[in-house]
C-alpha cells in the first residue's frame, strides 16, 4: 500500500489512460532516496496489464558505459530493429553492439528509439517505459532516451524517469514535466508508523516519525534497527542528520553485526552493481567467502537472491554496504572483480574494476581504459570517452602520455556538448608550450572558442 500519494497515483493513472487513448506523455518523478519514487513506478507497472511494458534501472556501475542503459530497456525488442528505416536501424545497432563498425550518429540513434517506441505502441495499443534510478544512466542512453521523451506526439506512449535529488549525479532533463516527492504528512507518517511498528511504544513511534522527516523508507527502517539494538530513545533526539545520512549509518550499522564472510559478500555485490551471481560468487571464492553466506544478509532482507541474480532491497542499502567497507575492502573487491569477470564481453567492465583497485600510476590500467575509450567512442558515447580517457591519464606515470590522454579527454567532452568541461581538461592537458599534447588540446579549446 502507498500511504499518502493519491493525487501521485491519481496522475499516473490519467497518464495511462490517456496512453490507451493514443495520447503520449513524458514525467520525472524526482526526490530524495527512500522517499517513494520505485514505489510509484511500480504502481504503474501493475496497472499496466494491457499495455506493453519496457523497463530498466540505472546501474552506477554502468554508468560510463555507453548505452547500457538503453541496451537494458531494450534488449528485448531488439529484433524490431530491422523494420526501422534503415539509416536508423543502422545506428541503432552500432550504438548497441550489435554492428561493431558501424558509424554511430547520435541524432539518428535518438530517431531510432523514438520510431521504435512508437511502433511498440501502435502494435500493442500503448507503451509504458519505466526507468527507475535515472541518474545512474550513462550519459549516451540519457541522451537518446530525452530525444525521444521530448519528440512523443499522438503515439499512446508513456515514459517515466524516476531519479534521486541528492547524493547522486544530476539528470537534467529540460523540457519535461516534473512530480516532485516529499515527505509525508505527520498523520499518513503516523498510519504506515502503526501498520509496521504496532509492537514498538508510542512514544519510541512518535520519535521515529519525528526523525524521519516522513520519508516511507526511514519509516520502515528505523523501526527495525531499533529493534536490533542500533538505535535508542529515551526522551532524546536519535540524530540530527538528515534522512539520507541518517539512512545509511542506520543500514551500516545494521551490516556491521553479520559474520565477516557476509560482510564481503556484500560489498562485493555492491561494487559488482549488475546483480551478476556467477562473477560475484567467483570473486567471493578469492577472498574466502561463499553464496552459503548471504544467508545472514538474506534473513535481515538487505538482499535476496532472486532468478540467479542479486537485488538489493534498496539503493540505499547498496551503497551503505559499498561506503561502509573500510577503503581496502573496495579495493580488494574490485581486484576480485577484474579477476573473476570473463575477458570475452567483458573488458569495458574490466577495465573499470582494474581502475577502481589502482591507487598509483599504472601504464597497463591506463592503456586497458585507452581501449575501453575507443570502443567508447566507436558507438558514439563520447562522454564515456571523455571519462575512461581522463581516469587513464591519472593512471599514466608518463607525462606525455598523460597529457595526451588529458586532450582526448577533453575532445571527446568537446563532442559531447559538455563544453566547460572539455575546457578545464584541455587546460591541464597543456599548461605549458612545449608540452606533449598541446596541438590536440589547442584543437579542442579552439572548437569550443567557435570561429
Amino acid at each position: 500500500m502507498l500511504y499518502g500519494r493519491g493525487d501521485e497515483i491519481a496522475r499516473l493513472d490519467a497518464l495511462l489512460a490517456q496512453a490507451r487513448q493514443g495520447h503520449s506523455a513524458a514525467l520525472v518523478v524526482r526526490g530524495e532516496a527512500g522517499i517513494g519514487k520505485s514505489a510509484l513506478l511500480a504502481h504503474a507497472a501493475a496497472r499496466s496489464h494491457d499495455t506493453r511494458l519496457l523497463q530498466a534501472t540505472g546501474i552506477e556501475a554502468e554508468s560510463e558505459l555507453p548505452f547500457a542503459g538503453l541496451h537494458l530497456l531494450l534488449h528485448r525488442v531488439t529484433d524490431r530493429i530491422d523494420t526501422l528505416p534503415e539509416p536508423q536501424a543502422r545506428a541503432l545497432r552500432a550504438a548497441l553492439g550489435l554492428a561493431p563498425n558501424a558509424p554511430a550518429d547520435r541524432f539518428l540513434i535518438g530517431l531510432a528509439v523514438l520510431t521504435l517506441l512508437a511502433d511498440l505502441a501502435d502494435e500493442a495499443g500503448s507503451l509504458l517505459c519505466l526507468v527507475d534510478d535515472a541518474q545512474w544512466l550513462d550519459q549516451a542512453s540519457a541522451d537518446a532516451l530525452l530525444f525521444a521523451a521530448r519528440r512523443l506526439a499522438a503515439d499512446g506512449v508513456v515514459m517515466l524517469f524516476a531519479a534521486r535529488d541528492a547524493h547522486a549525479p544530476p539528470f537534467p532533463a529540460q523540457g519535461l514535466p516534473e512530480l516532485r516527492l516529499t515527505g509525508l504528512d505527520d498523520e499518513t507518517a503516523g498510519d504506515l508508523l502503526a501498520e509496521h511498528a504496532g509492537d514498538l511504544p508510542r512514544y519510541v513511534r512518535e520519535q521515529i516519525r519525528a526523525e524521519s522527516g516522513g520519508n516511507p523508507l526511514a519509516l520502515r527502517e528505523l523501526p527495525a534497527a531499533q529493534r536490533e539494538g542500533h538505535i535508542s530513545v529515551y526522551g532524546q533526539h536519535l540524530s540530527s542528520l538528515p534522512s539520507h545520512s541518517r539512512l545509511l549509518r542506520t543500514f551500516a550499522d545494521r551490516m556491521s553485526s553479520l559474520p565477516r564472510a557476509t560482510r564481503t559478500l556484500l560489498v562485493l555485490a555492491a561494487a559488482e552493481g549488475t546483480g551478476d551471481l556467477t562473477v560475484t560468487a567467483a570473486a567471493a571464492s578469492k577472498l574466502g567467502a561463499g553464496v552459503t553466506d548471504l544467508e545472514p544478509a538474506e534473513r535481515k532482507e538487505l538482499l535476496s537472491l532472486d532468478g540467479g541474480r542479486l537485488t538489493f532491497r534498496h539503493p540505499m542499502i547498496r551503497a551503505a554496504a559499498y561506503q561502509s567497507a573500510p577503503a581496502g575492502d573496495r579495493i580488494a573487491a574490485h581486484r576480485a572483480l577484474a579477476d573473476a569477470l570473463p575477458c570475452v564481453g567483458n573488458v569495458d567492465r574490466r577495465a573499470w574494476h582494474l581502475a577502481a583497485a589502482t591507487t598509483e600510476p599504472d601504464e597497463y590500467v591506463a592503456g586497458v581504459l585507452e581501449q575501453t575509450a575507443e570502443h567508447a567512442r566507436s558507438r558514439g558515447g563520447y562522454a564515456a570517452v571523455a571519462a575512461a580517457c581522463e581516469r587513464a591519464a591519472q593512471l599514466s606515470p608518463d607525462g606525455a602520455h598523460r597529457a595526451r590522454r588529458l586532450a582526448l579527454a577533453a575532445s571527446a567532452a568537446a563532442d559531447a556538448g559538455h563544453n566547460e568541461r572539455a575546457a578545464e581538461l584541455a587546460l591541464r592537458a597543456a599548461p605549458a608550450p612545449d608540452r606533449p599534447g598541446r596541438p590536440r588540446a589547442a584543437r579542442a579549446g579552439a572548437r569550443l572558442r567557435g570561429p
